[in-house]
């Protein structure tokens, strides 16, 4: 049971062969407000303005087994970029996420689970890999009212290049629905 997220990559060198650079946003429409969320225990910083992104190399369903550890799980900031590591040769399942209203452990603990069901084709010649922006749009009771997977390849080209200092290429490859939608 994993206790943290998977770290985000800093370096290619950091990369192993067969491995690619999954490159994306996710974005919360309306953004969340300071006082949108309550955030008190030490490690809590790191979880203000964040979503919890649950991947893998097999897709799993959120809303009939909500998550209990982060197992399978990045950690990536709102309405910025993300760079994750996965295999190359394989498809590469997006099933969800969270994000907290309230994080103070073990008193008050309030999380918005998100499930959704997309897929992106990782080739084995890929380095890195652009799949969109993932636009969650909610309510006010911060229920997710529809998911839009939008094109700002241009933008995370100038990123991943910024980023990485390089001149390889950034497939795009968008996120498509996933067999269960």
């Amino acid at each position: 049971m994993s206790t943290a997220p998977e770290q985000q990559v800093e370096s290619l060198m950091n990369v192993a062969p067969d491995k690619a650079v999954l490159v994306g946003r996710i974005e919360l429409q309306p953004p969340l407000r300071e006082k949108e969320q309550i955030l008190k225990a030490p490690q809590a910083g790191e979880y203000r303005n964040s979503f919890i992104l649950y991947a893998g190399d097999r897709p799993r369903n959120l809303k009939a087994q909500p998550p209990d550890s982060f197992n399978g799980t990045f950690l990536t900031d709102l309405d910025r970029e993300f760079f994750i590591k996965v295999d190359k040769g394989r498809t590469f399942y997006i099933s969800g996420g969270m994000f907290y209203s309230v994080y103070n452990p073990p008193f008050q603990i309030e999380s918005h689970v998100v499930s959704m069901d997309y897929q992106v084709e990782i080739l084995p010649g890929d380095a890195a890999v652009y799949i969109g922006t993932i636009q969650l749009v909610r309510d006010e009771q911060n229920n997710i009212t529809s998911v839009l997977i939008r094109d700002d390849f241009q933008w995370a080209d100038d990123k991943y290049k910024a980023r990485f200092g390089t001149h390889r290429t950034l497939r795009k490859a968008l996120l498509v629905p996933g067999a269960e939608q």
